[in-house]
């Protein structure tokens, strides 16, 4: 499997909810206008930068939503995933070097338990990834409305 063919078919996705968040930030009080430009500007650089991926993501939720946010769901976990090996060391050292103590457990036990939660779907999914694949692609696509 092909990971930067994954990255190119969710960008449209993940940009989407990129762009909610900011949204949503733009309603936070008591955060100053100057940072919310800035991570404004670069929700529009990541646009500009991925624009034609962005299109062709565009182009393809339409023409296929409901794959579309399948495979977006899919590829989240697998990015998570992998994630995990930059979040714990440099969560390690943030947490050794916090002042609060609670809050050092709680991003702790926050990660363990993440961590863990994250496990527990691979496993589940690397045993029965063909009864899971059969049903989201094919049992669940039925019982959606127009679900392509």
């Amino acid at each position: 499997m092909n990971n930067e063919i994954l990255f190119i078919k969710s960008i449209f996705l993940f940009l989407s909810f990129w762009g909610l968040a900011i949204l949503l930030l733009w309603f936070r009080p008591r955060i100053e206008i100057f940072w919310k430009i800035m991570a404004t500007f670069i929700l529009l650089f990541y646009l500009w930068f991925f624009w034609e991926e962005v299109y062709k993501g565009f182009i393809s939720f339409k023409a296929e939503w409901y794959l579309a946010v399948i495979e977006f769901f899919r590829e989240s976990l697998f990015i998570i995933f992998g994630t995990l090996f930059i979040i714990w060391p440099i969560s390690l050292i943030i947490i050794f070097y916090m002042a609060n103590d609670i809050g050092a457990e709680k991003m702790l036990k926050f990660l363990c338990i993440l961590t863990l939660f994250l496990w527990i779907i691979f496993i589940i999914y690397f045993f029965f990834h063909e009864g899971i694949a059969k049903f989201f692609y094919e049992t669940l696509k039925k019982m959606i409305p127009y679900a392509k």
